[in-house]
């Protein structure tokens, strides 16, 4: 289940029950469409909740969300909520936002006015320095056994409201919204949007390009500008630091995280980068290959073949990318066996050089070494040269990408090469992020069908052993569209083990077996039974839908 399933299902319930409350989930789109400006997108829910009571003047707030466990995790940001004052020039208050702190491991909230969380801190801001953080500008602490919420100023349980999830009601919302919207009302607004501004004009993200902007990176899905994946910018960050930094850098992460077009976004970001690309030089594309276990170091550095009856050395894609100038990218590169391919390369990549080779079989056959040297890559193979050397540029980098999950065919790398490689981790959406895109990816698609996907994802997302990527999973959006746009299932022609089932999941079920039912079929016993509980819990499969997944992945073993 979602982190904040408790929370969601609570709000549905209060809404489903009380007349007077209408609750709906939102975006920060959303909002920003509301007021007709450009807001940050916020990677975690927002709820906008009506009061309607007889005799009274109805009034709105705008719940910004922020989810953890208590228990192991004290600190959190308030980002997007500052982020939304600032960029709304204040206007924000006139919907009376409040931040909404819940800790999903022991079901408890605590709830503060944003008037109140950011008035605090606008005073402490005038009363004293505060320090600058190169990663957030609202670092916040939620103390639930004290009730308190510190932001460089502690807002005290006189000033926020604390309660349990299960006990909350009706009545004690609406009495805590009104408590909210008097404290609004109240406040000095000027005053907090000032601050607001000036703590985040002290702390700026990194300059890595105008994607940073925003607290999500939109990046296109396999080079297609309609299909997108988004990534928290501070990642976006360590990718592209990374690569400027270090020339052996991988991508690891489970499948369908979009490791693949994060690089190809990445590359395409660093090749007008002075750093890689001096005053009219130009930046060649990057050779891209995908290792399979027939690999070996020949294939990848180069090595002995026979050309017209005569062996000669024959270049690998290493080393025909470093003759080209041109960056080398190994797709999925754990599908070959890298420890045993990279071997007596281990050397070079520690920036030393190797012996790859001879050039020929004749007595006259020069060694080929492999090197590095500064500036550009560059190959010594005149008549004057001794040796044939080829030497990677110091700004030549080889990257890859690692599916950590993969179940089908996989090698990992061992400590003495993974040193050599940075290694930036690549993780799955929260279910949060991955409601909202595929709110946006899947708009056509019925709502009960959209959030069957997202607790399904859910279920996955709960255990390490079962994670996905949201890619995955916004093709099965794919599959249900095109199913119930073609007609191709009828309920008249249902077998015996869908009948009775709603249409809607039957092709659920379709559509899982189809996208990863593959991955599914490799996944331990133990971890598969698991995830069966899980997504039967989440009410997205009955016993007889996984029954029959189950039977239909036995071909796919």
């Amino acid at each position: 289940m979602a982190n904040d399933s408790v929370l969601r299902e609570r709000l549905a319930e209060l809404a489903a029950n009380d007349p007077r409350l209408t609750i709906d989930k939102t975006t920060t789109r959303n909002l920003a469409d509301d007021f007709g400006i450009e807001l940050s997108r916020s990677p975690n829910a927002l709820y906008r909740i009506r009061v309607s009571e007889p005799g009274e003047a109805p009034f709105e707030a705008v719940a910004f969300t922020l989810i953890l466990n208590a228990s192991n995790r004290p600190a959190t940001r308030a980002e997007a909520l500052g982020q939304a004052i600032a960029q709304s020039d204040g206007r924000l208050f006139e919907r009376n936002p409040l931040l909404l702190v819940f800790d999903y491991h022991q079901n408890r909230f605590l709830i503060v006015a944003a008037s109140t969380l950011f008035g605090a801190f606008a005073k402490e801001a005038a009363r004293r320095d505060i320090p600058a953080s190169g990663t957030s500008s609202f670092s916040l602490t939620p103390n639930f056994e004290h009730r308190t919420i510190t932001m460089y100023a502690t807002v005290s349980s006189g000033q926020l409201w604390a309660g349990d999830m299960a006990t909350l009601n009706g009545d004690a919302l609406i009495e805590g919204l009104k408590r909210v919207r008097s404290e609004t009302q109240s406040a000095d607004a000027d005053e907090i949007v000032a601050a607001v501004k000036n703590r985040l004009a002290a702390t700026p993200a990194v300059d890595l390009g105008s994607d940073l902007g925003s607290a999500v990176v939109t990046v296109p899905l396999d080079g297609d500008d309609d299909d997108e994946i988004r990534v928290d910018s501070r990642l976006w960050r360590m990718i592209i630091t990374a690569i400027r930094s270090s020339p052996a850098v991988i991508l690891v992460g489970p499948p369908g995280t979009g490791k693949t077009a994060l690089l190809g976004k990445a590359i395409r970001a660093l090749a007008e980068d002075p750093q890689f690309v001096p005053e009219g030089g130009v930046f060649h594309d990057p050779l891209w290959a995908t290792p399979d276990e027939s690999w070996t170091a020949r294939d990848l550095v180069g090595g002995d073949t026979i050309v017209d009856g005569q062996i000669r050395f024959r270049a690998g894609w290493v080393v025909r990318a470093i003759a080209d100038d041109r960056w080398l990218v190994l797709d999925e590169a754990n599908r070959a066996d890298m420890d045993r391919i990279f071997g007596g390369l281990l050397t070079w990549l520690s920036g030393g050089t190797v012996s790859i080779g001879t050039e020929h079989s004749g007595s006259d056959a020069r060694e080929v070494l492999l090197g590095w040297s500064p500036g550009a890559s560059s190959v010594s193979d005149g008549p004057e040269d001794a040796q044939l050397r080829y030497r990677a540029g110091s700004n030549w980098r080889m990257l890859g990408t690692y599916n950590a999950l993969d179940a089908q065919r996989v090698f990992r790398f061992g400590q003495a090469l993974g040193r050599r490689f940075v290694r930036v981790p690549i993780p799955a959406l929260s279910p949060d992020l991955f409601d909202e895109v595929l709110s946006e990816r899947a708009r056509l698609l019925p709502a009960d069908l959209r959030h069957a996907i997202t607790r399904l994802y859910a279920a996955h997302f709960a255990s390490s052993a079962t994670i996905l990527g949201p890619a995955l999973f916004i093709a099965l959006a794919g599959y249900l569209g095109s199913a119930l746009a073609g007609n191709t299932v009828a309920s008249s022609e249902a077998s015996d083990a869908t009948a009775g089932a709603p249409l809607s999941d039957g092709i659920l079920a379709e559509a899982y077996v189809v996208h990863i039912g593959t991955w599914l079929a490799q996944l331990e016993p133990q971890d598969r039974e698991a995830l069966r509980d899980r997504v039967q819990q989440a009410g997205v499969f009955s016993d007889v839908d996984w029954g029959w997944i189950e039977a239909m992945i036995v071909s796919l073993a």
